[in-house]
């Protein structure tokens, strides 16, 4: 594993991050390797923010990365896709098993909430193994207004503080957040290195893209202090990702207006020259709502065509989001991803 990632860092980036750390020996250096973190964020609903963070997130842990998903979503969908709902209504019973609880006084530990391999077939036996999850529920609205903050911090630096507890167990760490720019979102994009957009090709889309970027900004300002003395970095926007596109359907334009977007918000240095609209795209299928009833990821669904497809989206969207973040991923022939669940 380390060395795919050595592969992905330049020597400056090396010498930078050794410094930071103040390395001593290329087995400090090793040790210190922590996960990648990437933020699915949009402030508009309904962009496919859900499918794409949990079939991505299900891309690596096929390709034996240690992943986890930390859900701060209160609808919680990426936690009842991953767990399906018979599973998620049974661990409701115990509120410490949610997010929710490490932001409590005398509350859980994010490691005692991380449900470890938790994509399971219908008799519980494992379906992928190295995809944990820290779930949400509906209470986790409550963070907004009755939840009292104990720290003399803000939530997301706490939370920030607590990951640092198991960062160094995963590759990845992916965080699901809702379509708003409260706690829950601050959380994961203080706790992020990279942050990717799924919109749909439409008019609300590009206006919601503008709201975030100045989101985004306000909050770096907001949060400057809490991470420069965490030697946190600032998040970057990779891009974003186009979800639902009907076949056949000319969206020239919505990809032009957000092109024409990231080009001034480069521009201005709100984003990365690196920054684009994804020329992967994740069609419209009605065979992501059966995945989700089955609490499977789109890559262990049955060999359909229309799933292979859709499957095949996500597999491309994951090398483009991989590539932005100079990660290397092997090619796997899709008709080798599936797996018998009955």
């Amino acid at each position: 594993m380390l060395n795919e990632v050595y592969s992905g860092l330049s020597r400056g980036s090396i010498a930078g991050l050794g410094a930071r750390c103040r390395f001593r020996n290329w087995a400090d250096f090793e040790s210190a390797i922590m996960a990648t973190s990437i933020s699915f964020l949009n402030i508009k609903g309904g962009t496919g923010k859900t499918s794409l963070l949990v079939n991505v997130a299900s891309c690596r842990a096929y390709v034996e990365k240690r992943v986890l998903v930390v859900d701060f979503d209160a609808q919680s969908n990426s936690s009842i896709w991953l767990m399906r709902l018979d599973r998620w209504n049974a661990l409701y019973r115990n509120p410490a098993n949610f997010v929710l609880s490490v932001f409590k006084e005398n509350g859980s530990s994010i490691r005692s909430c991380i449900q470890k391999d938790v994509v399971r077939d219908t008799e519980d036996d494992i379906a992928l193994k190295g995809l944990d999850l820290v779930p949400s529920s509906f209470s986790l609205m409550d963070l907004e207004h009755e939840v009292p903050n104990p720290w003399e911090k803000p939530f997301y630096a706490h939370f920030f503080d607590e990951l640092r507890d198991i960062e160094d167990q995963y590759d990845y760490i992916f965080f699901d957040s809702p379509p708003n720019f409260f706690h829950g979102t601050q959380c994961s994009v203080f706790c992020s290195d990279h942050i990717v957009v799924p919109a749909n090709p439409d008019a609300l889309s590009v206006v919601g893209f503008h709201l975030l970027i100045d989101k985004l900004e306000s909050f770096k300002k907001q949060s400057h202090r809490w991470r420069k003395e965490r030697s946190a970095p600032a998040p970057e926007v990779l891009g974003i990702s186009l979800n639902a596109v009907k076949p056949g359907s000319n969206i020239d334009v919505p990809i032009g207006r957000f092109t024409a977007q990231i080009e001034r918000f480069v521009a201005q240095k709100k984003v990365p020259q690196k920054a684009r609209v994804f020329p992967e795209q994740i069609r419209h299928s009605i065979s992501v709502g059966r995945a989700v009833l089955q609490g499977l990821p789109m890559v262990l669904m049955s060999e359909r065509e229309a799933s292979m497809q859709v499957a095949e989206d996500y597999v491309h969207t994951t090398h483009r989001i991989l590539k932005l973040t100079s990660d290397t991923m092997p090619r796997i022939p899709v008709s080798d991803r599936s797996l018998s669940l009955n």
